[in-house]
């Protein structure tokens, strides 16, 4: 559905870890997920879904060859000022549908040292300046 030049760009981070990370610019017209958006902004894979490990949903697997490993995760967030700030959701990405004003950020984290949900948020201190997050 075009909603006739009423799009919006959507910004997706994506923090790689070590002080890597990338930002890039998508237009949005009509109904959009954060796959959606992530798909074309970066070469990304997923399992469109993963209901073995409680996924129902689409999960990524890879964003720009950077894959998940028995000890590292993609999880993203959204940011939304209405609601408080960062989000992490409890959908999975093609089922949190973006709005104008929206901010995206992936995060590559270790879930054996954080746990799940991560405790940090996806743009921290630590992980832009210093390169704690791997």
């Amino acid at each position: 559905m075009k909603l006739f030049g009423r799009g919006f760009k959507i910004p997706i981070y994506v923090n790689f870890g070590r002080g890597r990370i990338e930002l890039r610019e998508v237009k949005v017209e009509g109904k959009c997920t954060v796959l959606d958006a992530t798909l074309k902004a970066y070469k990304a894979e997923y399992f469109p879904s993963d209901e073995a490990s409680g996924h129902r949903g689409a999960v990524v697997i890879a964003i720009e060859g950077v894959k998940a490993d028995l000890t590292h995760s993609w999880v993203f967030y959204v940011h939304d000022e209405k609601l408080g700030g960062w989000i992490f959701p409890d959908k999975t990405c093609d089922k949190v549908e973006l709005h104008k004003g929206n901010v995206v950020c992936w995060r590559y984290y270790n879930h054996r040292v954080e746990g799940f949900p991560p405790k940090n948020p996806p743009l921290w201190r630590g992980c832009m300046r210093f390169g704690l997050d791997r």
